[in-house]
C-alpha cells in the first residue's frame, strides 16, 4: 500500500447528545472519497479520537472501510498510552479489514528511547503484518520519535513510514532521508509544498476535511512542475491554517463543513468547546468566498 497525496484527519461528527453521527460520518467520508482523496485517517486528533471510547473507536473503523469499498486507503489511528488498548484497537483495524494503522507515541509520561521503541515492538506484533505507520506529534504528547528509531524499525521491517506532525522540516527531511521505500506523510499543513519537495508522498491534514481541492491542487501542480499554481495554492492553504488557528478549536472545522452545505452537528466533546457567534462571524467572512467556489 502506498499513502499519498490529500489524507483527510476525518472529523467525527455528534448528535445533540454528544453521541456519534453515523450518517454525518459516512456522509463526509463520502465526500471525501468523491473529491479524489488518497486516503482516509479515522480516530487521530482531529476526529477527537482521545475522546472517544474503544467500542466508539472500532465502530469508525467500520463505517470507514464500508463507505470506502476500497476505493481509497482506510489508515485507522489506534495509538494509546495504554499498550493493551493500543493492541485492542489493531485488532480492531484488522477486523474492520483496514488498510493501515497509524500509532501516536503514548503521551502524558515522558519517556526515553528504549521504552518508546519498546512500546512499538509490541504494538507492532499486534498487527500482524498490517501496514503500520508511527505518528510523531511531539507539541501534543511529550514524546517524539527520532529518525534513528524510526529507521532501525523499517529496516527490521516492522513498519511502512510516518506521519510527522513536528513542524521541524529538518526532522522531516531525516526521515525522508532513511529510504525511498519509507513512507513519510506530513501533518503541518503550512509545509505540505515543502515536503513534497524533499519527498515526502502527502499530508494528513485537518483543514483537508473542507478544502481537499487546496490540497489536491498542491499536489498536482507539484508534480506537473507548475511551480507557480502550487505556491499560490500553499499560500491560500497558509491563510487557511491561520483562519482555523492551526485546529485549535476543532468546532471550527466542523462550523466550516455545515457552511458547505453539511446537516452534521457542530458538537464537539468537552474539554473541546463551541464557538462564539464572533467566532462564527469570523469564519463566516474570512472563508465564505472559499466556500461558495
Amino acid at each position: 500500500m502506498r499513502l499519498q497525496g490529500t489524507i483527510p484527519a476525518a472529523l467525527t461528527p455528534f448528535d445533540d447528545n454528544y453521541e456519534i453521527d453515523e450518517k454525518g460520518f459516512q456522509e463526509l467520508c463520502e465526500y471525501l472519497i468523491e473529491n479524489q482523496v488518497g486516503g482516509l485517517f479515522v480516530a487521530g486528533t482531529t476526529g477527537e479520537g482521545p475522546l472517544l471510547s474503544i467500542e466508539e473507536k472500532a465502530r469508525l473503523f467500520k463505517l470507514a472501510v464500508e463507505v470506502s469499498r476500497g476505493r481509497t486507503p482506510v489508515v485507522c489511528h489506534a495509538g494509546s498510552p495504554s499498550l493493551r488498548e493500543t493492541a485492542t484497537l489493531i485488532r480492531s483495524a484488522i477486523e474492520a479489514k483496514a488498510d493501515a494503522v497509524a500509532i501516536v507515541t503514548p503521551y502524558y509520561y515522558r519517556l526515553d528511547e528504549k521504552a518508546i521503541e519498546e512500546y512499538y515492538c509490541k504494538a507492532i506484533e499486534e498487527a500482524k503484518g498490517l501496514p503500520v505507520f508511527l505518528y510523531n506529534i511531539p507539541g501534543l504528547t511529550n514524546n517524539s520519535i527520532s529518525p534513528h528509531l524510526a529507521e532501525k524499525l523499517f529496516s527490521q521491517g516492522k513498519i511502512a513510514g510516518i506521519k510527522d506532525s513536528s513542524g521541524n522540516i529538518t526532522v522531516l527531511k531525516n526521515f525522508v532521508d532513511i529510504s525511498s521505500d519509507f513512507q513519510v506523510v506530513s501533518g503541518a499543513d503550512e509545509l505540505f509544498l515543502l515536503a513534497l519537495a524533499l519527498g515526502a508522498t502527502g499530508a494528513i491534514s485537518s483543514t483537508a476535511n473542507i478544502f481537499p481541492e487546496v490540497f489536491n491542487n498542491i499536489y498536482n501542480a507539484f508534480f506537473s512542475k507548475d511551480m507557480d499554481r502550487a505556491v499560490e495554492n500553499q499560500c491560500q492553504l497558509n491563510q487557511l491554517c491561520k483562519i482555523f488557528e492551526y485546529g485549535k478549536l476543532i468546532a471550527s472545522y466542523k462550523y466550516a463543513l455545515s457552511l458547505k452545505g453539511f446537516k452534521m452537528s457542530t458538537t464537539v466533546r468537552s474539554p473541546q468547546r463551541e464557538l462564539t457567534e464572533e467566532e462564527k462571524s469570523i469564519i463566516r467572512e474570512e472563508v465564505g468566498g472559499l466556500l461558495e467556489t
